[in-house]
C-alpha cells in the first residue's frame, strides 16, 4: 500500500500548543495520538481552579462566571526530559503547575500540583481540565455518543445512558464538578470514528467527576484536590492513555 501524508507523524508528541491568542494565560499542551496521525488533542490544564476563596484562575473569560484575577500573565512551557512543565504564581500567592510527559509508547503522564502560600485556607478545591477534541478529527465528533463510562453491573456504558442509572452505585460523579456518583472507574473514554480504537483520561483516585459536551467536542475527567492550610501543598497524577483496540464491551 503507497505511503500516504497522514501516516508519516508517528508515535506520541508533547509539545507547547496554543487555542485562542486573545488569552495569553492559558496552557494548552498538544498532544498527538501514538498511531500515525498528524491531529492534536489540545490539553486545556487546568482549565478552572474553583476554590471556597473563590475561582482562582480560568484559561478564558466566561462573563456569567467572575473570577478573582482576570488578565493575568504569559507563562510559558518549559521543555523537560520527555515532556513539558509551567508553574504560575498568582497575586494571592498561590501557585499552581502541571508537568505533560511521555510515559511509554501509549499513554501521556499528568502532574498537577497546588502550593497555598496566601493567608488563607483552600477548601473545596475542584479543577477543571480539558481534553479539546476538534482538532483531532477522529474524536471530533459533535455528540455524547463517543464517550463511555464504566458502571458497576453494566460494564462501559455511553456516557448519557449512565447518567439515568438510578441512585448512586458508583463512587466517581457524572457532571461538571458534581452529579451523582455512577461510574465505578475513575475514567472516561472517547472513541474514534476511524477504527476500533479510543482514548481515556483519567486523574486516578483524584478523579472528581466525568464529563463531556455535544456542542464543544471535548472530554473531562475532572479532578479534586484536598483541603490546603497556608504553607501546604498538594500533587496529584492522572493519565491520558491512548488504546489501539477497544476495552471488551465497548462501542458494541
Amino acid at each position: 500500500m503507497a505511503e500516504r501524508y497522514e501516516d508519516q507523524a508517528k508515535g506520541i508528541r508533547i509539545i507547547p500548543g496554543q487555542w485562542r491568542p486573545h488569552y495569553p494565560w492559558e496552557h494548552i499542551a498538544w498532544i498527538s495520538p501514538s498511531w500515525p496521525s498528524q491531529d492534536y488533542i489540545w490539553l486545556d490544564s487546568p482549565e478552572a481552579i474553583f476554590t471556597d476563596q473563590g475561582l482562582l484562575y480560568l484559561s478564558h473569560i466566561n462573563p456569567p462566571i467572575p473570577q478573582l484575577f482576570e488578565n493575568l500573565p504569559k507563562v510559558p512551557w518549559t521543555e523537560i526530559e520527555g515532556g513539558i512543565r509551567f508553574e504560575r504564581t498568582l497575586p494571592n500567592g498561590v501557585s499552581f503547575g502541571q508537568k505533560v510527559t511521555k510515559a511509554g509508547e501509549d499513554a501521556v503522564a499528568l502532574e498537577l500540583w497546588i502550593r497555598n502560600r496566601s493567608q488563607g485556607p483552600l477548601t473545596n478545591i475542584k479543577l477543571q481540565t480539558c481534553s479539546y477534541l476538534r482538532a483531532i478529527k477522529e474524536f471530533a465528533d459533535y455528540t455524547m455518543s463517543n464517550k463511555y463510562v464504566h458502571v458497576a453491573g453494566r460494564g462501559w456504558t455511553v456516557w448519557e445512558e449512565a447518567l439515568k442509572v438510578e441512585g448512586e452505585p458508583g463512587s466517581v460523579k457524572l457532571g461538571w464538578r458534581g452529579g451523582k456518583k455512577i461510574a465505578d472507574k475513575p475514567m472516561l473514554l472517547v472513541l474514534s470514528n476511524q477504527g476500533s480504537r479510543c482514548a481515556s483520561m483519567t486523574w486516578f483516585e483524584d478523579t472528581g467527576s466525568l464529563v463531556g459536551n455535544s456542542k464543544h467536542p471535548c472530554f473531562h475527567a475532572d479532578p479534586v484536590f484536598k483541603d490546603l492550610e497556608p504553607g501546604e501543598e498538594a500533587t496529584i497524577r492522572g493519565e491520558i492513555r491512548f488504546h489501539a483496540e477497544l476495552p471488551e464491551g465497548v462501542g458494541g
